[in-house]
């Protein structure tokens, strides 16, 4: 770190790259140092855009020793092999997710986290929402878990990029929509054992598809089932979302407007309570301008398992059985 400021390069020119690099040219900690991109015309705009450097490459900027933080902001498949570099060259990591395409790179990577004493985080924001962090504190009073589910139904593909639903790049609906598992994961724990169905419609020879039914349903560890739906493309004339965690003792419920818990004498909203950080990011910034290694390295492992149940899913798919979770 130079004066104090932790310097950033950014792999990647998309819509995510474009948030980051905005981001960091207001921030206090960070300094936007380098860009790599495959696309070398947005990339060069971006880069020119932060006055910052333009790499042709990512292999050749994870190396440059005026780098502390790498943030990768490329496709699914990409992920894991870039953090593992970024790692291996003593670099901090933050990257958008799935923290990898395969189980194998993720726990890699968290290895490598681990040894060289870097941290890693993955963009799940739950460490720093302020409804989360109180559904926590609403949970512990509640008893043992029953069921969680969650149904997303979208009419369209809207303005999402093609290459979001390609199961060679992107893995199933599953795992690029892995932010839906991971709250329930690092709410409720490890599952033992997944189940998957799929259905993807138009599908082409190079594994894309314009329309998708994606079920999973695991067993945790501690107790309780988890069941995620997604569809996309389908004929509905408006979006919707729904989350239900049933516990014992009383049912958290949200349907689009905020989170109640519901139990027999009546429903409450739950109140949302304050956090350090207001966003992943600065969360990650603070983490290593302060070598704060433990809370990433926990939040790390919850991102490990979240992707175990997406990638294993989409075993469970392919072989049309349930799929124990080995340890």
């Amino acid at each position: 770190m130079l004066g104090g400021k932790i310097r950033i390069g950014i792999v990647g020119s998309g819509g995510m790259a474009g948030n980051h690099a905005k981001n960091f040219a207001h921030d206090d900690v960070g300094e936007l140092v380098a860009i790599a991109s495959r696309n070398t015309g947005t990339g060069l705009d971006l880069a020119q855009k932060c006055n910052a450097r333009f790499v042709p490459n990512w292999q050749e900027m994870v190396q440059q020793e005026d780098l502390d933080g790498i943030v990768v902001c490329t496709a699914n498949d990409s992920h894991g092999e870039i953090v593992i570099a970024s790692l291996e060259h003593d670099k901090h990591v933050f990257t958008e997710y799935p923290l990898a395409r395969s189980l194998e790179e993720g726990k890699i990577a968290a290895a490598i986290a681990i040894s060289k004493q870097k941290v890693l985080r993955v963009s799940h924001s739950e460490p720093v929402l302020e409804t989360h962090q109180a559904i926590r504190q609403e949970i512990e009073h509640l008893g043992q878990l029953l069921v969680a589910s969650f149904l997303r139904l979208t009419p369209g593909r809207g303005g999402r990029p093609e290459v979001l639903f390609n199961l060679r790049v992107s893995g199933p609906p599953a795992h690029f929509f892995i932010y839906h598992i991971y709250p329930v994961v690092d709410l409720f724990g490890q599952a033992k054992w997944v189940e998957a169905n799929a259905i993807y419609n138009d599908l082409t020879d190079s594994e894309g598809y314009d329309q998708f039914v994606n079920t999973v349903t695991v067993g945790f560890k501690d107790g309780g089932i988890g069941h995620w739906t997604w569809a996309g493309g389908i004929e509905i004339q408006s979006a919707e979302q729904h989350h239900r965690y049933v516990l014992d003792g009383g049912t958290l419920v949200n349907s689009g407007e905020g989170w109640q818990v519901s139990t027999r004498s009546g429903i409450e909203s739950i109140t949302p309570i304050s956090v350090q950080h207001s966003s992943v990011v600065d969360l990650w910034l603070s983490e290593v301008l302060d070598n704060n290694l433990a809370a990433a390295q926990i939040d790390t492992a919850k991102a490990l398992d979240a992707i175990h149940i997406s990638l294993l899913a989409e075993k469970a798919m392919q072989k049309n059985r349930r799929v124990p979770i080995l340890f």
